[in-house]
Formats: C-alpha cells, sequence, structure tokens
C-alpha cells in the first residue's frame, strides 16, 4: 500500500479540485479523440458497433459501455418516442443511427473505447493497410489510459477517506478501499467537467455505494435488498442529526418524514443493522477475564444442572470421608463449613458451643483438614472449578 494510502487512512484528508477538474477536461477531450478515431475507420466502427451489441446480448450491464445521460436526450432529438428500456435504447441507436454524429454524442466510457481500440490492433495487426491508422490509435488509446490513471491514482485518498468512515468489525480497511476504488474508477469514467461541480462532490456517492454494497454482501448472513441497504446510510444520518439537536433518538414517525420511507422500511433496515456478536468471541476488557460470550452469557440466578449434581456428589463425598474423622474434628468440620445441614459457623460460635477458646478450634480444624488433605486430598481435587487452586 502506497505512503498516501496508509496516510488517508486518517480522515483529515483535502482533495486538490482544480487538478482533478483539469485532468478530468483532459481525459474527455482525449476520449472524444479515441471516438473519433474509431468511427473515422469502416473496419473499427464496425467493430465497436459489434462488439457493444454483442455484450448487449450477452448480458453485460449496460452502464459498463454507455454513460445513460445522453442515451434519452439523443433519442427525442432522433425519434417520435423514448423507449422505456434504455438497453433496447441504446440498441436502437446502434442498429439504425447511420449518423456518426449521433455516435459522437453517445458517452461511450473510457474503459470500453481502451478496450475496443485493443481488441481492432490485434485482429488486424497483420494487415499492412492499417499500419498508420493502428499506430494513431494505439498512441490515442495510451494517451487516454495515462490520463485516466492519473485521475484514478491522484483521488484514490479520496475513497480513503470515505472507506475510513464505513469501517466495520467484519471488513478490514483495505478491503473497504478496494471496493472504494472499483466506485472511484466508475466515477472518474462517467464525470463530466462541463457541469460545474466538483470531482469529490461527483465521486463520493459512487464510492459510498460501492462499499455499502460490498458491506450488504459480505457482513450479514441474511441480506438486505441492495436498494435498501443504500438508504440505509441516510435513515442513520437522519437519526444521528436528530439525536445531536433534540439530545433523544427520533420516532419511526419523524424518519418516515425525514428519509421519505415506509415504516416497514425503517423498521427493516434498523432491526437488519441491530450489532451482531459471535457467541464464541472472547472479549479483551479486563471483566471479560480471557473468557467467550458464551460462558459469560450463563445465567446465575438458578444452579445449572451440571452444577446442581456436582455439588451434590460433593456433598456426598464430603460426608464419606469426614465421617473418617475422630467424632470432635469430625463436629467441627460440620459447624464450620455447613456440612450435613449445618448452617457455617465462625471460629468463635464454635468454641462458645464447646466451651473451648477460639483458638483451640482453630488448631483442630486445621489438623482435620490436613488429614483429609493427606488422604483424600487427589480425589477432591476432581470437584474443583478450572480455575480454582488447592
Amino acid at each position: 500500500m502506497t505512503e498516501a494510502v496508509l496516510n488517508a487512512a486518517h480522515p483529515a484528508v483535502s482533495v486538490n479540485e482544480p487538478e482533478p477538474l483539469a485532468l478530468a477536461m483532459d481525459m474527455e477531450q482525449a476520449r472524444q479523440n479515441l471516438l473519433l478515431l474509431l468511427l473515422a475507420e469502416h473496419e473499427a466502427s464496425a467493430l465497436l458497433l459489434k462488439q457493444c451489441l454483442s455484450h448487449l446480448d450477452n448480458g453485460r450491464d449496460i452502464s459498463e459501455i454507455v454513460s445513460d445521460k445522453t442515451v434519452e436526450a439523443i433519442i427525442v432529438q432522433g425519434a417520435d418516442f423514448v423507449q422505456p428500456n434504455l438497453v433496447q435504447d441504446v440498441r436502437y441507436l446502434l442498429e439504425n443511427s447511420v449518423s456518426r454524429s449521433s455516435l459522437l454524442k453517445l458517452h461511450f466510457l473510457p474503459s470500453f473505447l481502451i478496450e475496443v481500440s485493443g481488441l481492432f490492433m490485434s485482429t488486424t495487426g497483420h494487415q499492412a493497410a492499417f499500419n498508420a491508422y493502428r499506430l494513431k490509435l494505439g498512441q490515442a488509446a495510451q494517451a487516454l489510459q495515462r490520463i485516466r490513471q492519473q485521475m484514478i491514482a491522484g483521488n484514490v485518498r479520496l475513497a480513503a477517506f470515505v472507506a475510513h468512515k464505513h469501517k466495520t468489525t467484519v471488513l478490514s480497511f483495505d478491503d473497504l478501499l478496494q471496493e472504494g476504488v472499483v466506485g472511484l474508477i466508475k466515477a472518474v469514467d462517467r464525470f463530466d467537467p462541463y457541469r460545474g461541480y466538483q470531482f469529490s462532490t461527483y465521486a463520493i456517492p459512487w464510492i459510498k455505494q460501492a462499499i455499502s454494497r460490498l458491506i450488504v454482501k459480505q457482513e450479514k448472513i441474511v441480506r438486505l435488498p441492495v436498494a435498501l441497504a443504500e438508504r440505509a446510510c441516510a435513515v442513520f444520518e437522519a437519526m444521528r442529526n436528530a439525536y445531536l439537536q433534540t439530545e433523544r433518538w427520533p420516532s419511526i414517525e419523524q424518519l418516515k418524514v425525514l428519509c421519505d420511507l415506509s415504516e416497514d422500511e425503517i423498521k427493516t433496515i434498523r432491526n437488519y443493522y441491530q450489532a451482531t456478536h459471535s457467541l464464541d468471541a472472547v472479549g479483551d476488557a479486563e471483566e471479560d477475564e480471557g473468557q467467550a460470550l458464551m460462558a459469560r452469557m450463563k445465567q446465575r440466578q438458578f444452579a445449572q444442572p451440571l452444577d446442581e449434581l456436582i455439588d451434590r456428589n460433593l456433598g456426598r463425598y464430603l460426608d464419606q470421608v469426614v465421617a473418617t474423622l475422630p467424632d470432635k474434628e469430625a463436629a467441627i468440620l460440620n459447624m464450620r463449613f455447613g456440612l450435613k445441614n449445618h448452617t457455617e459457623m465462625t471460629l468463635q460460635a464454635i468454641a462458645d458451643q464447646l466451651q473451648v477458646s477460639r483458638e483451640r478450634v482453630r488448631q483442630i480444624q486445621n489438623e482435620a483438614l490436613k488429614k483429609l488433605k493427606n488422604q483424600f486430598g487427589y480425589d477432591l481435587m476432581l470437584f474443583l472449578e478450572p480455575n480454582d487452586s488447592y
């Protein structure tokens, strides 16, 4: 990863706009030059039309070939009706338009024009008649690709800035950045420098869309519809702004007005993005004590069946081993530790009951415990908890 990308992991990013705008103008000029060259040669223009129709027939997304912002306007000028389907619109122009000026107005994406240029040069490499044309075409394609790469590389920090704001517990920053660059490339290919807005203003929604779709695909087992997931950001932004202004979360009715979504859609988004945690995840907080979430979720109000069984067996076993002691030692242990249905008693309470000193009770207790440890210590260890010491 380049130093620029690493620096971009922190949100203090400022993209210099004049340079992207100048590059975008150069790129648009290079794109038009390459398209003019392709349409100037009959074989090349035929290949361009063939490739475009072939991609459409094979189900390729039309948005990867042509920017749809120009299609409808061209058809309105050249026909009395507008076909509702964008693919049909483009196909109509390609199959029926004999005017090269119409194809010049059609905004073929730079990546597609570069692809067609490379295909033409590879398929006509053995034909000497196209040598001079191939040279010009190759130079034009290289010029467009060079500016396009400069435009992408110069704005990777913008993609990193957006990726940093969308960090999740499931996807790494690198994964988000890679998908953000995919959105950046789409923005670079479609940006119109003559519409009067900055490149970053145009590119950020493309980057956000790409990252949001990746999160939807990867972060949840049950996937939310992409169209709804893309509107989730607006819902959370409205919730955040409302909380900052009023110090309380907005109601569903308020969100319906703010986000122009139905109640069901808002509930779906809100419930879907509830935080999820693995039951096997080990907490890193001190109070977690290195335990998995499942272990820390154990209810403490009632005895666990296994714990109850162990306690019952331990009680029976202790009755047996204490019975091996002299009567006085056994009586003191039973009273001291609440065995045989006794209530746990302090050393002083036992001393008062037996009419001996507290110190004498302590000595008898320790002697009895030492005997039990020597004779039955190994067996008693089986009843210890994993973290208990013996």
